[in-house]
């Protein structure tokens, strides 16, 4: 039988050096290299404060204009809503206006709601019956629905009698 041997004072793996040094180099490299990146992102700071300078565009500060005033929310939600208006789809939208052709109609305004989604329309007919084709042709075109004629009322003053007439519709927005 071998007699076993207990040596407490050595470990039983021991640590590797190599691994040490490789950790080491590795951080010295990474430090370098945000030295280097460092130095690099000052001189182009420093070269576009310099382009800045010799501009001839000139940009006060605040405490240049004695203004301060700082962002309210209601400047932020006007920023929102500019935005939306912005990329709100007027191409679907006018097309699928245009495509209905009715001339004995005048479309006199529109009054889109962005966040509703709602257009009210006011215009002019020859006669009721062109109204109604009117609602009828916005019924089948494909960026509205839900269109129901509000009023609408006969200028018997007008030796045509004209009809005006108001229209809600809802515009789906396909983004």
């Amino acid at each position: 039988m071998r007699r076993l041997e207990l040596n407490y004072q050595k470990p039983a793996n021991p640590p590797r050096k190599m691994a040490g040094w490789m950790l080491l180099l590795a951080g010295l490299a990474l430090l370098i290299e945000m030295g280097v990146s460092y130095d690099r992102l000052q001189s182009e700071r420093e070269a576009m404060n310099r382009e800045i300078r010799t501009s001839k565009i000139r940009m006060d500060t605040p405490s240049e204009l004695h203004i301060t005033r700082e962002f309210t929310d209601k400047d932020f939600e006007e920023g929102r809503q500019i935005i939306n208006r912005l990329s709100t789809p007027w191409d679907a939208f006018f097309a699928g206006l245009e495509s209905v052709s009715n001339e004995n109609v005048a479309i006199l305004s529109i009054e889109p709601d962005m966040y509703t989604g709602l257009l009210r329309i006011e215009g002019e007919a020859k006669n009721y019956a062109a109204v109604l084709t009117l609602v009828a042709q916005l019924r089948m075109t494909k960026p509205f629905s839900e269109v129901f004629l509000l009023r609408h009322e006969t200028k018997r003053d007008d030796p045509q009698h004209p009809v005006s007439f108001t229209l809600s519709l809802r515009w789906v927005k396909s983004s």
